[in-house]
């Protein structure tokens, strides 16, 4: 296990340091519409930073990198922090009908299609070295994730307000707020076609929102990375209504573990293990 560690860090960090992409003229433009900017050119390419749709300069860039280094470097010192993530023994929830600044996810999975789960594993797989934004909770899956108790916002909506995955990955940042990291479905083409061989990647502006491994309940944005699917999760409400039951069909014919969330506390009680 520690030999694995030890190359996922070698591997994100050498990823870390490659990067280095430079924003187009249609990033730039794109930018302007967003924020109306009257900055130059150069000084838009030097310093914007609107990490939520991937348009940021080359110094925010720079900043972020030595963020993730320090994350890095602080889970160098904590291999068991590290080892409970790669190995699902902790709640590690990714929604498919969270609904955030640049996310619409709702809107697709709940009315245009029957099949989210199918679906979107069909576009981003079983396993990706993409990486996710989730929300995680220090306990084993079935156990009450207390998300009350250190809940900032996005945890209490992945956990009683929809349906989503259940995964396992590297701990490539864990927040206690909500960072605003990169969504991917609103980056450019540019951006993802710069990352295609390595993985997208996400950021974080600084170590002020780090959880500590030592001493954490729960992480409101997990940037979870070579990430595996294990089960799917499902809010109880949806079980309750007639018009929701494709989702439930869904989830049950992936032949992987299939668990109900309590819509109040979020504790999930497995009903299908794997076929």
């Amino acid at each position: 296990m520690k030999t694995g560690i030890h190359s996922s860090l070698r591997q994100i960090i050498r990823e870390l340091i490659l990067e280095d992409y430079e924003l187009t003229p249609f990033d730039i433009a794109r930018y302007r519409r967003t924020t109306h900017s009257q900055q130059t050119d150069e000084e838009i390419r030097q310093n914007a930073d609107h990490r939520g749709i991937g348009i940021q300069g080359k110094l925010p860039i720079q900043r972020d990198k030595q963020a993730m280094r320090d994350w890095h470097e602080l889970m160098k010192q904590n291999p068991q922090f590290v080892k409970k993530f790669m190995e699902g023994q902790v709640q590690i929830l990714h929604s498919l009908t969270y609904r955030g600044t640049y996310s619409r996810k709702a809107d697709l999975n709940d009315f245009g299609s029957k099949t989210p789960f199918s679906d979107w594993i069909k576009t981003f797989g079983m396993s990706s070295r993409d990486q996710l934004s989730c929300v995680a909770a220090n306990a084993p899956i079935g156990s009450d994730p207390r998300i009350w108790e250190w809940d900032i916002g996005n945890a209490s909506k992945a956990y009683t307000e929809g349906y989503g995955f259940l995964l396992k990955g590297y701990p490539a940042f864990g927040a206690k707020h909500d960072i605003m990291t990169q969504t991917l479905s609103a980056i450019p083409d540019t951006l993802r076609d710069f990352h295609k061989n390595s993985g997208q990647v996400k950021r974080t502006y600084s170590m002020d929102p780090a959880i500590d491994p030592k001493d954490w309940k729960g992480i409101d944005e997990l940037i979870l990375d070579n990430w595996q699917i294990i089960g799917v999760y499902i809010t109880d409400r949806y079980f309750r209504n007639p018009s929701k039951s494709h989702v439930i069909a869904d989830a049950l014919s992936l032949g992987i573990p299939v668990w109900r969330s309590n819509s109040g506390s979020g504790k999930m009680e497995m009903i299908q293990r794997n076929n």
